[in-house]
Order: C-alpha cells, then structure tokens, then sequence
C-alpha cells in the first residue's frame, strides 16, 4: 500500500500537480531503452510537411502524454544516500576544467567556486589561452562545415544518444544528478525535475523525430553550427542543460556548454558523466565541449561565431547583455508572478506560502505579487508563513518530502537584507509590503522570498476599470504564470485580457491554484517571455517546452518553398489568394504559403491537455483590449515583405487586432494594399506616434532566410496553456474552450 500523500502534495507534487501511483523508474528507462533502440526517428523516411512538431498543430498535440511514471520513493532514497556520503572535498581535488574532444586542459588560473550560500565549495580552472584557442579551433572547424553543408543527422549516433540519456535517468545516477545539484544550488526537490525530464523528454524525442523527417525529406535544414549552452543551476537537470544539451547532439547538432560564475560545479560533474558515456558508446566527442571560461571569454567566444544559436535561462537585463555578441539568442527571461485572490482564506494563505517560499523562491515561477482584498492583521506573518520551516540545508528538505522550505544561509538572511517599504518577518528571512497601487516596478529577488501585495476592495476587484488595469500591467511586466483563485468569469476575464505563457485557475475555498505549476509532458506548454514589445532585445524566438531544440535555428529549403510557392493554400483561406497573387513566385510567397497550412492546422481553437488537470493549450490571439499590433513599414518596404506578418493577422480572427502603418511616400504598397486587401486597416505615416497605444509593434523588413512557421508566428501571437487545477472540469471547458481569444484560420 501507498502511504496517504500529504493535502499539499496532493495539490502540486511540486511543480506539476499530478500525482502519480509510484512506479518504477526502471520502467522509465524501459521506455527510453525502446526510445533509443529506433535507428533514427521512428517514422524516419515517411516524410513530414515542414510543420507537424510546432506549437498547437495536430501531431504536436498528439506527441503529448503517453510518459512512463517514475519511482520518486526510491529515487529520493538513493538520492538522500548519495548526499550524505558526499566528499566535500572531491570537488577541490577534481576542478572544473575545459574539456575540447575528450582532452583536459589543466593549464590556467585556479579560482575558488562557491554555492548558493556563498561558501567555497570547490576549485575551477579558467582556461588559458592554450585552452581558449582550442575552444576556438574546434567552434571554426565545425562552422566551416556547417557552412559546407557538412555534418548531419546520422542515425547511430541518435542510437547512442537515446542510450545515454536512459543511462542519465536511471536509479543510480539520477541520484547523483539531483544530489548534487542539493550540494551545489541547494536545491530541495530534484526529485520532481528528475520526473519531469524522464516525462517531458519522451514528448520532445517525438518531436525530434518528425523534425529529422523533415530534413530527411529535404523541406528543412538543421544548421549544424555548435550550440551555446549557458548553464543553469535550478533546471541543469530538465528545461535547461539536460534537453538542450541532449536533444541538440542526438540530431548532429554540436554543442558548447558554458561555465557558470556560481553553483557551475553540479552542471560540470553532468558534463563528466555525459562525457564518459560517450566515450564508453563511441559518440564522436566533438559534439559535447565543456568551456570553462571567464565572463569575457565567453563573450568573445559568442560574439566570433554570429551563426551559433546560444540558449539561456536567466534574467532579461542579462538577456539583453547576451544579445548584443549573440544576436541568435534563444532566451527564457523571469517576470513577476502573479496570484489574483477574490477572498482570504486559509487555502489561500497555503498556495500563497508554497507558491512565493518554492525552493527559497529559487524556481523561475516563484510567486512575486499578489492581488486580493484588504489583509487581515498579521495575515502574512503568521498565516501564510507563521508556519514555513527553516532547514539547516537542502538535504532536511529532501528527506522529508519538502521543497518550500527556507535554506538557511542563502543570500536573504538577516534583517540587514530588508529592501525599503518592505516588512522583515519576525522570525524568517521573508520580506514582504502591501499598497494599494499596482507597483511601478518590481524586482525579482531571486532566491530571496519578497512578496508585493496590492489589495483592493473586494467588490472592485473584479469591476471592468480594475480588471483592465490589472491586465494591462501584467502585458507590461510580462509574469510567466498567473492564477486566479476566485470566480471562473473573472478568470477568463483575466486570461482573455493577456497573453502569458501559464494561466491558472482555482478556488479560494476548494482547490486553490499555484502559481508554480505546469507539466509540458501534459500539454501544459510553458515558457518565459520577455514584454512583448521588448521581444527581440531579448530573444530571437519565445522558447516554448515542448518543443524539438534544434528547431530554433533551423530553416527551409528554398528548394521546398519554391515548389510550395506553385500548391493552392486551403479552402478555408483562399480569401488570401489575391494578396499572394501580389508576390513574386519564390521562397518568399512558399514561406506565407506554409504559414497558412500551418495556421488551417494549429490555428483551429484549443487542444486539451492529456493530464490530471483540467488544460488547454493552443495559439491565441494577443489580449482582447482593443490595442493593436502596429505593422510598421519604410519608404523602400514591399508587399513582398510585408506579407509573411500580415497573414498571421489576416488569415485569422486577428484580423481586426493589426494596423499596417506606412509612408504617404510608399504608394506602390499603399496600391497593393487596396487591390490585395482592401479590409486591412492602413494609417499613413513615418512611424507610429503614440507606442504605448499599441499591444506591439513590428518594424517589417525583408527576409533572407525563412525560419520553421511555428517559432515565426510566436513572435506575433501568444502561446502557452490555461487550466483549472481541478480534473476534468466542465464549468472551465465550456467557458475557456468557447472564448474568441483563440486563433482561428478563416472568415
């Protein structure tokens, strides 16, 4: 028999809410072993249409679920084991050092590495020159061949991949790949990440393998230049080092693992296990270099290599940093979470504790702001966290089953580290203020537990002036999740008036909704986006989980487009047929032709999810506030420009959320415009004149490349899921599944 799993695990297991009957993670790796026996994608060979693995179609909802549950009992065992036999001085004896194919480079300046407490935990050695130019060699060598055409996907090696990263999940070393990343970042409750990776992972292998079918059937190119991967220490083991990682070698594609300036020392001992399981399969060991680099290294290492992808996780003004020397920057940025409270009650007081204390509020979807009717006296003292426990180290949390505990010696305690307006718990290093005002700005404080809380009067807070302005900071500020516990009406108010990634809602007397919680395997797609104004200062593409990571740099064959360019676009859009007229035969007029078969796939309302919640996932249109996206054209911009931006908007429901903004000067587009679409509305003018009165606004300029549709069309529409936290919810299905905020192809 199981034993009775705790209310509040019942409510989250963590960061995913499912809770799952203990299995056996041998049966996981039973299924990654019968994964990595396909010599190559299963279905390799039959060929794709250059759309089915992007966001929202049919056969990317079809690769969610269907993922093997996963012994945590024994893991968390293992696990609790390997960490109280840890050597703390093994990571002083054994430095973190470059690594370029399978030679160690042990030459160059020793400095200390430290945790996330700030203690010394172990030595690096920064790489010389000696070590920094064979880093270079290799990232020249392979981009000349990427430049050549050369490399590509060979299925042996996917084989041998496929069996490493089973060897990765399985008992014996998952254990240490959470232990040490509890030694190392102090993390609580590896055990769930380790879950979801096992899960997540199955879905996005599918995904994989219908991109390969696609190279293989010459639609799209995999550019194979090597990979930055910028380490991350609260997901190594899943959304970051792990997928990207794994999923970019098994496909060809080289990668570049980039040291950290802290807690790098658990990332760098993944990096040695991986290695030595590619020496032991024979996996060609330039596809995996581990760079231990100072910051200017890496930057100088970016900035030489312009067609190399960089993936990071992190904040947005470091984001912004990246970008300047790696203008292919693939980014997941923060954001203030929000939780939106319609009463105070106890159920509330236990989501708004664990949702802002997860993992000393060292998870990416830690709860930040809270918006509820005025607070009882001492409300935040003593209901929500009068109870938080305060461990000695992560190990108590991982012993125990906890994961919002508070880490003694992480950055926030003591009083002295109290910001100004905010209140000092008594007792806890918890900070927290309440006004009556939305804040202006707002700080992340990563890994030190702030909460901003702006109360209203109950019966305002959900009236229409409040609701908007509500909605409109949240598109300004940009929160990765937001949950509502309060009536659904104002919740699909809430998820109608944005556009972010995770929407959730629950109830303030029942089933209260988190907001640390989604699981990609289920459709619950996540992601961290950037304002979408700011967009592309951050990132080249919005990062969505689940999705194939070599997709993100990878484009069509001119060769497919032109010959798409000649097909007949659907009957459902063939209302478009004399604006393409307009174009040019060519890649141009085939890449707006693949947008619209792919918007008559994804863009036909929402797909359910396949988990233990009530979820809906899919493309949407941006918030329905009556701000527009700006389309912004010169003097010198064409029809043939314009068109691939246009269409998302002019082939859907969006239709009346676009302005096309364009010179008096312009009148061959302004003609084409009138005979080609005489319903879209066009303002003459040099730029737009007031930009906070538009949702977005997009400079149009000619391409020369055609990116996969799916990453183009999230540069312009939303994506993620909503969900009510309660299984198979009606009430939420009816209400959400009707809402006209889903994109939708056609008149």
């Amino acid at each position: 028999c199981v034993p009775p799993t705790p209310p509040w695990h019942q409510m989250l297991r963590k960061f995913g809410g499912k809770l799952w009957t203990p299995g056996h993670l041998r049966g996981a790796r039973a299924a990654l072993s019968a994964a990595a026996g396909t010599k190559g994608p299963a279905t390799r060979g039959s060929g794709g249409n250059g759309r089915d693995y992007h966001f929202g179609s049919s056969r990317y909802a079809g690769a969610i679920g269907g993922a093997a549950p996963v012994d945590t009992t024994k893991l968390r065992k293992e696990t609790v084991a390997y960490v109280r036999s840890f050597d703390p001085q093994e990571w002083h004896r054994d430095p973190m050092k470059t690594v370029v194919e399978g030679v160690i480079y042990s030459e160059g300046k020793v400095v200390d590495t430290t945790d996330a407490t700030g203690k010394v935990n172990g030595k690096q050695v920064i790489a010389d020159e000696q070590a920094f130019q064979a880093v270079m060699k290799l990232a020249e060598r392979l981009s000349s061949e990427a430049d050549a055409g050369g490399g590509g996907f060979k299925p042996e090696v996917m084989e041998r991949v496929r069996k490493i990263e089973s060897v990765l999940l399985s008992d014996s070393v998952a254990s240490r790949l959470v232990g040490n990343q509890a030694v190392d970042f102090g993390k609580q409750d590896g055990i769930t990440e380790i879950e979801e990776s096992v899960q997540a992972n199955e879905v996005e292998r599918r995904m994989n393998d219908m991109l390969g079918e696609d190279e293989k059937a010459n639609m799209v190119e995999i550019r194979r230049y090597p990979a930055f991967i910028a380490c991350v220490s609260n997901f190594s083991n899943f959304l970051d080092l792990f997928r990207k990682t794994i999923r970019n070698i098994e496909m060809g594609v080289p990668v570049i693992v980039l040291s950290r300036s802290n807690t790098s020392q658990h990332c760098y001992r993944w990096f040695q296990i991986l290695h030595q399981q590619m020496v032991e399969l024979g996996v060609p060991q330039h596809l995996v270099t581990f760079a231990s680099f100072s910051i200017d290294q890496q930057r100088k290492i970016m900035q030489a290599f312009p067609k190399s992808p960089c993936y990071f996780t992190g904040s947005r003004e470091v984001a912004k940093l990246i970008k300047e020397v790696s203008p292919l920057l693939m980014a997941s940025t923060g954001g203030p979470n929000t939780m939106v409270v319609s009463k105070i009650t106890p159920k509330v007081a236990e989501a708004v504790r664990m949702s802002a204390c997860i993992e000393n509020s060292g998870q990416c979807t830690a709860l930040r702001h809270l918006v509820s009717p005025p607070l009882p006296v001492s409300w935040l003292e003593k209901d929500v966290f009068g109870s938080v426990k305060k461990v000695d180290s992560s190990l108590e949390s991982l012993e125990e089953n906890g994961f919002f505990n508070i880490v003694s010696g992480l950055p926030a305690e003591g009083k002295d580290n109290t910001k100004p307006g905010y209140a000092a718990h008594p007792s806890l290093p918890i900070f927290y203020k309440e006004g009556k005002s939305l804040p202006a700005t707002i700080d992340e404080n990563w890994r030190r537990v702030y909460l901003d809380v702006t109360t209203t009067e109950s019966d305002n807070l959900d009236s229409p002036e409040f609701v908007s302005n509500l909605c409109d900071w949240l598109i300004e500020h940009q929160p990765i999740s937001l949950s509502v516990n309060g009536p659904l009406d104002l919740a699909l108010r809430m998820w109608e008036g944005t556009g972010l990634a995770v929407f959730s809602c629950g109830s303030p007397d029942g089933s209260a909704a988190l907001s640390c919680q989604a699981r990609p395997q289920d459709g619950e797609c996540f992601g961290e986006f950037p304002p979408r104004k700011e967009l592309t200062d951050h990132t080249t593409f919005p990062v969505i989980v689940p999705t194939p990571t070599p997709g993100y740099n990878s484009i069509y064959k001119s060769s497919h487009l032109n010959a798409k360019a000649l097909v007949p676009v659907p009957q459902s859009v063939s209302f478009c047929t004399p604006l393409l007229e307009k174009l040019p035969d060519g890649a141009s007029k085939g890449f707006c032709k693949e947008l619209l078969f792919y918007l008559c796939d994804a863009a036909t309302g929402p797909k359910r999810g396949k988990g233990a919640r009530s979820s809906l996932f899919g493309l949407q249109r941006p918030p329905l506030n009556g701000r527009k996206t700006a389309l912004v054209c010169a003097g010198d911009t064409t029809l043939e420009h314009l068109a691939p931006v246009l269409l998302p908007f002019f082939a859907t429901n969006a239709r009346d959320q676009v302005e096309v903004v364009v010179p008096a000067s312009n009148t061959t587009l302004l003609s084409a415009l009138s005979s080609s679409a005489p319903d879209v509305p066009v303002t003459q003018a040099n730029g737009v004149a007031n930009p906070s009165a538009y949702y977005n606004i997009v400079h149009v300029k000619p391409m020369s490349t055609f990116p996969l549709v799916g990453h183009f069309v999230s540069l312009l529409m939303p994506v993620g899921h909503c969900k009510s936290v309660v299984g198979g919810d009606d009430a939420f299905f009816k209400a959400f599944e009707a809402s006209p905020k889903w994109l939708r192809a056609g008149r």
